[in-house]
């Protein structure tokens, strides 16, 4: 497994990187504004001459700092002022010459927050996808809400219902779609979408990973075969620390395929029951993609665990029906 330690250092790196393409992009900018206009290479230069006799003569009479510093901000108020209409008048966007960053918040640094540290959401979300990409992120450029095609759903009714499985799946992806738009750290609100194979829950819940991955969240995507193997590893002491912490600190969890896991003695209920458990109790949220039905997830993990993954006020249960798309595609 990759070294959260070295892993961030990377994504450190590539921002130390993204400072310096910031601080050349804005020397371009400047060159480009102070070509096209005098009016603004004379703007610069007076500013330039304000701040450092401003500077000068706060050293030179500390007494009289803080009236130096009220009319020097004064007089920099003003020709800023003066900047962006000049700026305007050359045809560039008055906020042209304002420092550029990647991130906002951080200002490409990876970290926020005064006096104290902590990691901005933009280093969480580099980390976490460099760690995580054996688990599926590196997929969510592909499945995600913008590639969903619901033509390859048959549009004939369900056996049984007047809904067609298209109509259905289309409901389905609007439900997923609002959930990962309005999804919030700390609510606790997952999904279990259950159905049989070929029916489009990987995909779907994806494209939420995707979705609220992409708005700052931190996001794991991890197939219940890896859970539970990290989870061994983790058990017996060999290693997967770092991995299980982030499964149950991160703020949304993705487990696809949970049933297709080997059933180890001392391991695998446990586990799941722990992840869930933990997750539950601190207001982090699960989304769960599963073959089978909520009766079958109570005989296969015990009521503890069955009652947690389709608790109503916790879970949002959505059956997927129909026909194996893949198969219907073959035959289209």
């Amino acid at each position: 497994m990759l070294s959260r330690e070295n892993v961030t250092r990377e994504a450190l790196s590539g921002l130390e990187a993204q400072r310096a393409a910031n601080m050349m992009e804005e020397k371009r900018r400047r060159a480009e504004a102070e070509q096209k206009s005098p009016a603004v290479a004379a703007l610069l230069a007076r500013r330039q001459r304000l701040f450092f006799s401003g500077v000068r003569g706060a050293f030179a009479s500390p007494q009289k700092a803080k009236e130096i510093s009220g009319s020097m901000q004064r007089e920099m108020e003003d020709i800023n002022a003066q900047l962006r209409a000049a700026l305007i008048d050359c045809g560039l966007p008055e906020d042209y010459l304002q420092p550029v960053y990647r991130c906002a918040l951080c200002r490409d640094t990876g970290y926020v927050g005064e006096p104290v540290h902590e990691q901005c959401s933009c280093l969480k979300r580099a980390v976490m996808n460099r760690l995580y990409q054996a688990e599926g992120l590196q997929g969510l450029e592909r499945e995600n809400f913008a590639s969903f095609d619901e033509s390859i759903f048959p549009d004939e009714p369900i056996e049984g219902r007047k809904l067609t499985q298209r109509g259905h799946i289309r409901k389905i992806r609007a439900y997923c779609e609002e959930y990962a738009d309005t999804f919030a750290a700390d609510e606790g609100k997952g999904l279990l979408l259950c159905g049989r194979s070929g029916l489009g829950k990987t995909f779907l819940m994806n494209c939420v990973a995707q979705r609220v991955l992409e708005r700052g969240y931190s996001v794991v995507v991890v197939s219940a075969y890896k859970l539970i193997e990290a989870m061994r590893r983790f058990q017996f002491g060999e290693e997967g620390v770092e991995q299980v912490q982030d499964m149950l600190s991160c703020d949304l969890l993705c487990i696809d395929d949970l049933g297709s896991e080997p059933m180890l003695r001392g391991v695998t209920v446990s586990s799941i029951y722990h992840i869930v458990n933990e997750r539950r109790s601190a207001n982090r949220a699960i989304v769960i993609t599963t073959n089978l039905d909520s009766d079958q997830l109570y005989e296969k993990y015990e009521d503890r665990i069955g009652a947690r993954l389709t608790d109503p006020s916790r879970m949002k249960v959505i059956p997927f029906i129909g026909v194996d798309v893949r198969r219907f595609a073959a035959k289209v």
